[in-house]
């Protein structure tokens, strides 16, 4: 999985999920917005204020699950994580499609190919993630 913010240059990478259902792609790209979701929380016990955040994905699905907040139940438990974090945040977020060939640093990082996002980025900090525990069906309490 891989997650860019291009307005900072850092790209977030991660192995993919060993839990992931047989639409593989779908279920990591919608692991990695509510992931990118989750990123709100460390921003704002840094001081920053985000009360609106646009990700882009190159999966339709993705895109539809998350701006209708609507999805096959296997997903319920990434999509609840998400609006957990929209509402604890009042942060309204957006999903738009990008088409894939537009999308290259990001699927770099998701495949794993630092050496071409630090040709694409150069001086892009890369730092490894989790995605969040309870959008994988884990307990937080």
């Amino acid at each position: 999985m891989g997650i860019f913010f291009p307005w900072r240059a850092i790209g977030l990478y991660a192995p993919s999920a060993a839990t992931a259902p047989t639409d593989a792609i779908y279920f990591h790209e919608a692991l990695a917005v509510c992931a990118a979701i989750h990123r709100v929380r460390h921003w704002t016990q840094a001081g920053r204020r985000i009360r609106r955040l646009a990700i882009l994905s190159d999966n339709t699905n993705t895109v539809s699950a998350f701006n209708s907040l609507r999805t096959p139940p296997v997903y319920n438990s990434i999509l609840k994580s998400a609006v957990d974090i929209m509402i604890r945040h009042s942060l309204q977020v957006r999903v738009d499609h990008v088409p894939g060939a537009l999308n290259v640093v990001a699927d770099a990082l998701s495949r794993g190919n630092l050496a071409l996002v630090r040709e694409l980025v150069p001086g892009i900090a890369l730092f490894p993630f989790s995605p969040p525990r309870d959008a994988l069906g884990a307990s937080l309490s």
